[in-house]
């Protein structure tokens, strides 16, 4: 299966029923940045706050969106993004960035989290490459030194979780997800300055990663691990990717009793083969096929599509919703691994989750993607703005797949 015949035109897609629903929604006209409560059809449900990380994934969609030729103005709104973010989230006093701010951009929580520092990094590098802005690559320089000072742990390496306001640790644990987007962040920070500048301090990202994160007997990636490394035995037994208390169905932890994160595995198997292709490291090519061929066997829907939410070590999925972002994530990484691995199982992968997005996942009617469906692609949540919902997740996914598609010769553009 190597012809284009039944490649859907994503790019095609991300212009014309994705980001055009952000451009008319979420942009705040009377102060700055972007609405962050959106239903289904737009529809501001909440106006009380905006977040660090919203904010910056939708700096980051449109200028992407703006180099894969959409129109201009893309560029303007991503600008007012960068104007309100420097402007409102920036933490005059102790420096770094706020985590939430009101709508007028009033300072509200203001403990400096590692997640929101690394999409301050991915966001201002990303824009800083494509528009050119040497003040706004500064910035992400700064925000990267400020993370090496007070977020980076020097006894038992890795980031934190989170500082309070001035710096002070207040949460020492490591988690695979704000590992992998501060990996993204340095990979984005590498590439804007260039030199290859910032690949040491990725690589030590990567190799915590690979190791680790890695269960051994299973070959796939944990999720969360206290201050010294050791397994969070409780945290891996029954939480939400961003530590919120989850309701499991009935059966849904097995006999090791931890969940695996099925779009954290493809998000990490995507990041280690980016580093690979880099700088050779063999390592990070082999976890990630690990990683992958896990998903593969206990993730992917082979009869309706998609990817699962989770399931237990070495068991077939219990959480079987299919979430926006683990789609998404799968996306890219399916198809680099078909370009680094030449396996057709990663292309079919692909077809199979692509599908599923377009014909599940996509509002057919108000355009962007549902936050989740059933199992059989049901609609389960109809959200289109959140926290943690914006439009980075598919405005990436489309990005880089474009460009594995155009490498494997395999783009319906052409």
């Amino acid at each position: 299966m190597s012809h284009a015949l039944d490649i859907p035109d994503l790019r095609e897609h991300l212009l014309t029923r994705v980001l055009p629903f952000w451009a008319r929604h979420s942009i705040d006209p009377d102060h700055g940045g972007f609405i962050t409560h959106l239903g289904r059809d737009g529809t501001i449900t909440d106006r009380s706050h905006k977040f660090l990380v919203m904010q910056t994934r939708m700096i980051y969609s449109f200028v992407a969106g703006a180099a894969l030729g959409g129109p201009a103005e893309w560029v303007s709104i991503a600008r007012q993004g960068v104007e309100f973010l420097l402007r409102q989230f920036r933490d005059i006093q102790y420096d770094g960035w706020f985590w939430s701010v009101s709508r007028q951009g009033r300072p509200g929580e203001s403990g400096k989290r590692m997640y929101g520092h690394a999409f301050a990094i991915y966001a201002l590098a990303e824009y800083a490459r494509h528009i050119g802005d040497s003040h706004v690559l500064a910035a992400a320089n700064h925000t990267w030194s400020l993370v090496a000072e007070y977020l980076w742990d020097r006894e038992h390496e890795g980031v934190m979780e989170a500082c309070n306001r001035a710096w002070s640790p207040t949460d020492r644990s490591h988690t695979m997800g704000t590992h992998l987007h501060t990996l993204e962040a340095l990979l984005a920070l590498n590439e804007a300055v260039g030199g290859n500048r910032f690949l040491s301090h990725a690589r030590k990202v990567a190799d915590l990663i690979g190791n680790r994160m890695l269960d051994t007997k299973h070959r796939c990636g944990v999720e969360y691990f206290l201050s010294d490394w050791a397994p969070d035995d409780e945290r891996n037994r029954a939480r939400s990717p961003f530590g919120r208390p989850k309701e499991l169905p009935v059966g849904a932890v097995g006999a090791d009793g931890w969940l695996v994160n099925y779009g954290h595995n493809l998000e990490a198997a995507w990041l280690l083969l980016r580093m690979y292709r880099l700088e050779g490291t063999p390592g990070y090519r082999d976890v990630a096929r690990s990683f992958l061929d896990y998903v593969i066997e206990f993730g992917l829907d082979a009869t309706h599509g998609g990817v699962y939410s989770h399931g237990p070590l070495g068991g077939a999925a219990t959480v079987r919703e299919k979430i926006w972002w683990v789609q998404c994530e799968a996306l890219p990484a399916f198809l680099l691994a078909r370009i680094v691995f030449g396996d057709d199982r990663y292309l079919d992968a692909f077809r199979n989750v692509a599908r599923f997005c377009l014909d599940y996942l996509h509002d057919p009617e108000h355009g962007e993607w549902y936050h989740s469906t059933e199992e059989d692609g049901t609609p389960r949540d109809r959200t289109k703005g959140s926290a943690w919902k914006a439009a980075y997740h598919v405005t990436q996914a489309i990005a880089y797949s474009d460009s594995y598609l155009l490498e494997l010769g395999l783009s319906p553009a052409g």
